[in-house]
């Protein structure tokens, strides 16, 4: 793995942790945020905002995840566990589904924030 690679990896692995901790760090940890929302787009559970961290270590060990595959991607071709993509592609392949969790993660962040905040807290 060159240089480049584990600095692509360790930020798209940092990303939900570190998007976190920086929304926690702005909301009061004393109050009841918004947490759930049912398919009417009503508010059906409410906690912590630090109740937000298991998500953000699960986005973070599915990254991890995809960096052990990207790391061992000709072995995992070579066993055969690598099915309908090619022996190049599948390196581009889990960078892009890496990032796309990131930002996925960052959204789900952004508007879980923008909800604490429409509610007054």
């Amino acid at each position: 793995m060159t240089t480049r690679s584990l600095i692509f990896w360790c930020i798209v692995v940092a990303a939900p942790i570190v998007t976190t901790l920086v929304v926690v760090a702005q909301i009061p940890s004393d109050i009841e945020a918004p947490l759930h929302w049912n398919a009417q787009g009503e508010v059906d559970r409410y906690g912590t905002p630090r109740e937000m961290f298991p998500t953000a270590l699960i986005m973070a060990g599915c990254n991890g995840l995809f960096a052990l595959c990207y790391a061992f991607s000709e072995r995992l071709y070579d066993l055969g566990l690598v099915h309908g993509i090619s022996r190049k592609a599948t390196r581009p392949f889990l960078c892009g589904a890496a990032v796309v969790m990131a930002l996925v993660w960052v959204g789900i962040v952004a508007f879980w924030l923008y909800q604490v905040n429409q509610t007054g807290l």
